[in-house]
C-alpha cells in the first residue's frame, strides 16, 4: 500500500514547469475555442442575414407572381367580354344580311316580273 501512495503522490506533485506548460496549453486552446466561436458567430449572422435576404425576395416574387395572376384573370375576363360583343355584332350582321338578301330576291322577282311582262 505503501508503494501505491508514492506513485499517487509523485503523480499529483507537478513541478512548476509542468504546471506552467498545462495552464499555457489550457490558456491557447481556450483562445482557439473562443477564435472559432466568433468565427461561427459570425458565420451564423452571414447565414441569418443570407435568410432574411432571400425570404424578401421570395415574398417580392410571390406580390409579383399575385399580380400577374390578376392581370391574366383580368384580361381574360376582358376578352370574353369582347368576344361577346363581337359575337352579337356578328349575329347582327349576319341577320342584316339575311334581311338584305331576302328583300334583294324580292327586288329581283319583281324586275323580272316587269321584264317578263314586256
Amino acid at each position: 500500500m505503501m508503494i501505491f501512495v508514492t506513485l499517487l503522490t509523485r503523480d499529483l506533485l507537478m513541478t512548476n514547469e509542468e504546471r506552467d506548460r498545462a495552464m499555457d496549453f489550457v490558456i491557447e486552446s481556450l483562445g482557439d475555442l473562443t477564435v472559432s466561436s466568433q468565427k461561427q458567430e459570425v458565420r451564423l449572422e452571414k447565414l441569418t442575414q443570407s435568410q432574411e435576404d432571400v425570404e424578401h425576395r421570395l415574398d417580392r416574387y410571390e406580390r409579383i407572381l399575385k399580380l400577374m395572376l390578376r392581370a391574366g384573370r383580368r384580361e381574360r375576363r376582358i376578352r370574353r367580354e369582347q368576344e361577346n360583343v363581337h359575337h352579337r355584332r356578328y349575329r347582327g350582321l349576319l341577320e342584316s344580311q339575311a334581311h338584305t338578301d331576302s328583300r334583294l330576291d324580292a327586288l329581283v322577282d319583281i324586275v323580272r316580273q316587269r321584264m317578263n311582262g314586256r
